[in-house]
C-alpha cells in the first residue's frame, strides 16, 4: 500500500479521536477526552502539509475547542450525511478521493471509507467496518490510533524524521 499521494487526513471523532464514550457533568455539559499524543501528531501531519479534518455528526463545545486549539483546518460537526462534508473538502482542496485518508469507527462511516483512497478503521470498530478499511490500527480509538495513522503516512512519504527532527536534535 503507497500511501505518499495522500494530501488530507480526516476523521470521525467519537471512537477515534475520543474512546467513543460520552461523559456528562451535573449540569448536563459534555465532556470529551482526547490523547495528546494524538495531537501531537495531527500537528506533525500539518507540519508535513497534509490537510487535516473531521466530520462527525455530533456537535460539542469541548470538541470545538479542541480541533480549534490543534489548527484542524476543515471542522465539520452535525453532519448526518458525511459524503457531502467529504465531497465539499475534496472539491475545495481540488483533490481526488484517492488522496484522501479517513479514520472511521461505526456503521456512519462506512460511506465514506468506500470513497477514500485510504479507508481505516481502528481497532475496536465493528468487523462490518473493518471489511471497508484497507488498514486497522493496532491502537483503539481515542487511544493512539491517529497517531499510528499519521506515522505511518509520513514514513511512506520519507517525511517522518524531517517533522520529527527539532526532537531527535535537541540542542
Amino acid at each position: 500500500m503507497d500511501l505518499r499521494h495522500i494530501r488530507i487526513l480526516l476523521m470521525d471523532v467519537d471512537g477515534v479521536l475520543t474512546d467513543g464514550r460520552l461523559y456528562y457533568t451535573e449540569r448536563g455539559e459534555e465532556i470529551k477526552v482526547f490523547d495528546v499524543k494524538d495531537g501531537l501528531s495531527i500537528k506533525l501531519a500539518q507540519k508535513a502539509g497534509i490537510i487535516t479534518g473531521v466530520i462527525s455528526g455530533r456537535v460539542s463545545n469541548a470538541l470545538r475547542k479542541r480541533l480549534e486549539e490543534l489548527g484542524i483546518e476543515e471542522i465539520h460537526l452535525g453532519q448526518k450525511d458525511k459524503l457531502r462534508a467529504l465531497y465539499e473538502i475534496v472539491e475545495k482542496y481540488q483533490v481526488t478521493l484517492q488522496e484522501v485518508a479517513y479514520i472511521g469507527d461505526d456503521y456512519v462511516d462506512i460511506p465514506v471509507l468506500r470513497k477514500v483512497g485510504f479507508p481505516v478503521a481502528v481497532k475496536d470498530a465493528p468487523l462490518l467496518v473493518k471489511k471497508f478499511a484497507l488498514y486497522e490500527t493496532k491502537r483503539e480509538g481515542g487511544r493512539g490510533a491517529v497517531r499510528e495513522v499519521i506515522e505511518l503516512i509520513l514514513s511512506q512519504k520519507g517525511v517522518l524524521e524531517e517533522v520529527l527532527r527539532d526532537y531527535l536534535c535537541g540542542e
